[in-house]
C-alpha cells in the first residue's frame, strides 16, 4: 500500500509543484492536492493519509483551523505546516497543531524529509500507538526556548554568549543544566555557576537534547505511572549518555561525535516514556514479564504493541526533526545483529555502557561473543577503566 500525502494550498503554483513532486517520491507514494481546508477535510473523510502538508495562510479556513481539525479527527496523520512566517512566536504557535514547520520556499531535500517521516511511521504498525504519538495532547511540543535554540544553531553568526542568553531566559533549564554539569558524573575540579560555562562544557547539541528530555519528562510528571519510574528513567538516560561519551573519547572520537554519542544515549529510551504514559497497565505487564521471565523488554513490546520503544522513540524524534544519525541510533539501539565488524557506533557504545557500568548488583554480564564478532573484545578492559574514571 503506497504512502499517501495530502497537500493543501490555495496557491495554484504550489499545488502544481506538489503534483510534480510525486515523480521524485516514487511509486510508493501517492500525492493528492486540495485548494481549501474544506476540500482537504473531504479528502480525509474519503481515504486515509500518512501525511498532511498545509499552507498556513488560506482564505475561509486557515491552515491553523484545518490542522486543528485534522488533529482532532485524524490524530494518527502526521501534520506539517508550510508558511512564509519566520517570527519565532508564529512558529511556536504552528507547532501547537503541527508536528513540523517548514518555511517557503521549500528546500531541495523536502522529498527526503517526507520519505523519512513515512519510513518512521511504517515501523509503528499499531494504530493506537500512531494516534498516541501523532496527537498533540500526546506529543510534547518543543518549547519556545527550544525553537530559539534551534534557530541559533542554524545561524553561522551565533556566539556562545547568544546561546547563554537563550538559556538564561529559562530559569528551570538553567538550574537543571547547572545541576547536571556540576554532578559527579562530569568530574569537574570546580563548581560551574554560569550558563556560559555550562554550554562550553556540554556542547550545543547536548544542550538541545537536554532541553527536549526535560520538556518530555515535565509533560508527564503529574502522572502516577505504575509501569515506570520517571526519576529512574532520567537517571538511566543521563548515566548512559555520560558513559557513551566517555567511550567515544576513549576511542579517540572528536568533540562533535562525542556530542552526538551523548545525545543518542540521553534519548535512546524516550519511547518507553510514551508507552508507559499512554498504556500504563499494559506496559506494567510488559515490564513485569520481562523481569520475571528474563525476556528482553523490546521483544515483549513488539509482541504486545506491534512496535518497540526504539521504534516509538525514533518516530517521536523524527517528527521533532532531530538529525537522522540520532533518530537512526534510537531506532536501532537493540539491533546488535546489524553491527558490522570493526564498526564502533553509538549502538555499540550504548550496549557496552549498559554492560560495563556499575550497578547495585555489580557489573552486568557482557556478551563476549558479540564483542569478539565485531572485533572489540580487546577494548573491553580499556572501556571499563574509562567508565570507572
Amino acid at each position: 500500500m503506497p504512502n499517501r500525502v495530502l497537500f493543501v494550498d490555495d496557491e495554484p503554483l504550489f499545488r502544481e509543484y506538489y503534483t510534480r513532486l510525486s515523480s521524485k517520491l516514487g511509486d510508493d507514494y501517492e500525492v493528492i492536492t486540495a485548494k481549501t481546508g474544506a476540500d482537504g477535510l473531504k479528502a480525509l473523510e474519503e481515504a486515509d493519509f500518512d501525511v498532511v502538508v498545509s499552507d498556513l495562510d488560506m482564505p475561509k479556513m486557515s491552515g491553523a483551523e484545518f490542522l486543528t481539525t485534522v488533529e482532532r479527527l485524524h490524530p494518527e496523520t502526521m501534520r506539517m505546516v508550510i508558511s512564509g512566517h519566520i517570527e519565532q512566536l508564529a512558529v511556536a504557535r504552528c507547532l501547537m497543531y503541527g508536528h513540523r514547520y517548514l518555511q517557503k520556499p521549500l528546500s531541495s531535500n523536502f522529498s527526503e524529509t517526507l520519505k523519512r517521516v513515512c519510513r518512521l511511521k511504517q515501523a509503528v504498525r499499531n494504530n493506537k500507538l500512531k494516534k498516541i504519538i501523532g496527537g498533540t495532547s500526546a506529543l510534547p511540543t518543543p518549547p519556545e526556548t527550544y525553537l530559539r535554540l534551534t534557530e541559533a544553531l542554524q545561524s553561522p553568526d551565533a556566539s556562545l554568549e547568544d546561546f547563554a542568553d537563550i538559556i538564561r531566559a529559562d530559569g528551570a533549564l538553567t538550574a537543571k543544566l547547572l545541576q547536571i554539569v556540576n554532578s559527579a558524573q562530569f568530574g569537574l575540579p570546580r563548581q560551574i555557576t554560569t550558563a556560559f560555562e555550562a554550554i562550553q562544557i556540554t556542547g550545543l547539541e547536548v544542550l538541545r537534547a537536554l532541553m527536549l528530555s526535560l520538556q518530555t519528562l515535565q509533560k508527564y510528571e503529574g502522572k502516577h505511572l505504575q509501569s515506570l519510574s520517571l526519576p529512574a528513567l532520567w537517571k538511566h538516560s543521563l548515566d548512559t549518555a555520560v558513559a557513551v561519551r566517555k567511550l567515544a573519547k576513549c576511542e579517540g572520537l572528536d568533540f562533535g561525535h562525542c556530542e552526538e554519542f551523548f545525545v543518542s544515549g540521553l534519548l535512546h529510551d524516550i519511547g518507553k516514556l510514551i508507552l508507559a504514559a499512554h498504556a500504563d497497565k499494559q506496559y506494567k505487564i510488559v515490564t513485569q514479564r520481562s523481569a520475571a521471565e528474563n525476556i528482553p523488554i523490546h521483544l515483549l513490546e513488539q509482541e504486545v504493541f506491534g512496535a518497540t520503544h526504539a521504534d516509538v522513540g525514533a518516530y517521536l524524534l523524527g517528527l521533532w526533526g532531530l538529525p537522522e544519525s540520532i533518530v537512526s541510533c534510537v531506532q536501532m539501539h537493540h539491533s546488535l545483529v546489524t553491527i558490522e565488524p570493526g564498526e564502533f557506533s553509538v549502538v555499540v557504545a550504548i550496549y557496552a555502557a549498559q554492560c560495563l557500568q556499575r550497578s547495585p548488583n555489580g557489573l552486568q554480564p557482557i556478551d563476549e561473543k558479540f564483542f569478539e564478532r565485531i572485533g572489540f573484545r580487546n577494548r573491553v578492559d580499556a572501556w571499563r577503566e574509562a567508565l570507572e574514571n
